[in-house]
């Protein structure tokens, strides 16, 4: 089934998508437990799940000296998604990355997934390692996401790194990220759009925003995309600010601008529930629009806060 297919035959009715992050190391799953249980039901047409880079920590060893190690914070993407999947039975997108994997591992953890029976993929480059001032990519590994579709498009005509005789083809759907404010590698909107195709081109078929908290960059976005002949969906990734910090971390980390009277309305917030129904007042205007303009879904970056997210159902249920 297309993701355009999963929207359309939500079982809620409401073409909304989730992304979940995988819980900190040796945290447990208790917190997604909650999340899920806490919908009362509600089932989204689809969930995301993250992937995460390992990077170098420091640490004391055994003899009182500091050493580097390799670390990954979040562990388990491959086991919440299997989770889901067979014990609430939801739709499934895994992350896979390019960042921190050789072509090998990558093959590896697609075959993984196409045991479990997954059947779609969100590739991605990913975020550079946080101990590295740029993207570096494995030295054996794919260096953009049109490489991995690659991959992943060769895998579903039965072509594996090694000669296999009488190969089984896979059966992925691939799905792959867009900026409608623009990658901070890109130098433009054309320059974003021309990625976005490469990437199509490549063999995705469906392409999933970053955050963005005016509509209008959306549509900029999708316009410029139209006219380049990119006739896949493209679903818009709202996110809900919830702390006044929010305001210079989200534009420094993921470039994305705030809307003026959105800046000045969190500001004037004396607390932090203040900001959160201020921020879920202003994604609920968005996803509204968004959905009345006519796109197929709308993704929500929960953060695993299912507090916010239910108030999000409640206005759109009631």
């Amino acid at each position: 089934m297309d993701v355009a297919s999963l929207y359309r035959n939500a079982a809620s009715g409401l073409p909304f998508s989730l992304e979940i992050l995988p819980p900190n190391r040796g945290l447990g799953l208790d917190n997604i437990h909650d999340f899920f249980n806490s919908l009362d039901g509600w089932l989204p047409a689809f969930v995301s799940v993250t992937y995460h880079q390992a990077h170098k920590i420091d640490r004391i060893n055994e003899h009182g000296q500091m050493e580097q190690i390799w670390n990954r914070k979040k562990p388990g993407t491959l086991g919440v998604c299997a989770m889901l999947k067979f014990q609430y039975g939801l739709d499934v997108i895994p992350h896979v990355i390019c960042g921190g994997f050789s072509k090998f591992e990558s093959e590896d953890f697609l075959v993984d997934l196409d045991y479990l029976g997954f059947n779609h993929v969100l590739a991605l480059r990913g975020d550079p390692n946080k101990t590295e001032p740029h993207f570096i990519p494995h030295p054996h590994g794919n260096t953009y996401a049109n490489e991995l579709v690659e991959q992943i498009v060769d895998m579903n005509a039965g072509k594996y790194l090694e000669d296999v005789s009488e190969a089984r083809a896979t059966n992925f759907e691939i799905g792959v990220g867009g900026y409608p404010e623009v990658h901070a590698e890109a130098h433009d909107l054309d320059e974003e759009v021309a990625n976005v195709k490469r990437k199509i081109d490549a063999g995705a078929s469906f392409v999933i925003t970053q955050m963005f908290f005016d509509n209008e960059c959306f549509y900029r976005f999708e316009e410029a995309c139209r006219e380049e002949g990119i006739d896949a969906p493209l679903i818009p990734g709202i996110k809900v600010i919830t702390s006044k910090q929010q305001l210079t971390v989200l534009p420094e980390i993921f470039g994305t601008s705030i809307p003026q009277h959105l800046i000045d309305e969190v500001n004037a917030c004396e607390t932090d529930e203040d900001v959160c129904q201020v921020g879920i007042d202003h994604a609920v205007q968005q996803a509204r629009a968004l959905l009345n303009h006519g796109v197929v879904g709308v993704h929500f970056f929960t953060m695993n806060n299912s507090l916010v997210f239910n108030q999000i159902l409640r206005a759109f249920q009631g």
